[in-house]
């Protein structure tokens, strides 16, 4: 006897508390977990470091201030270029990572004082 009150009065909270979180699970469908928060960032960490190595070693941006963010596949890229031609450059190496969704343009072209 207290066998089988033991066991309904479990199975019921398991019952209720499984109700409780398919509930908060319909009510936040598209809220990210922590791992895939995590691995968002992560992945946008490392297409940083790549445009960043890209950039930096590219011959025809030598003499360019370059700054850049990720964030989802979607880089800004800021900052001051010598020439039209270098900022065509960097907006194209941007462009062509694999990875990046779409490339923002907010590159200003410094002229010498």
């Amino acid at each position: 006897m207290i066998n089988r009150k033991f066991f309904v009065t479990v199975s019921s909270a398991m019952l209720i508390s499984g109700i409780g979180l398919t509930a908060f699970a319909i009510d936040h469908p598209n809220r990210p977990t922590s791992s895939t928060l995590s691995a968002v960032q992560n992945a946008d960490v490392a297409l940083n470091e790549r445009i960043e190595t890209l950039l930096r070693t590219d011959i025809g941006l030598a003499g360019s201030r370059l700054r850049t963010q990720t964030r989802s596949g979607v880089v800004t890229l800021g900052g001051g270029v010598p020439d039209e031609h270098a900022l065509q450059r960097a907006l194209e190496l941007v462009a062509s990572v694999k990875g990046v969704r779409e490339v923002r343009n907010e590159l200003e072209i410094e002229f010498p004082k």
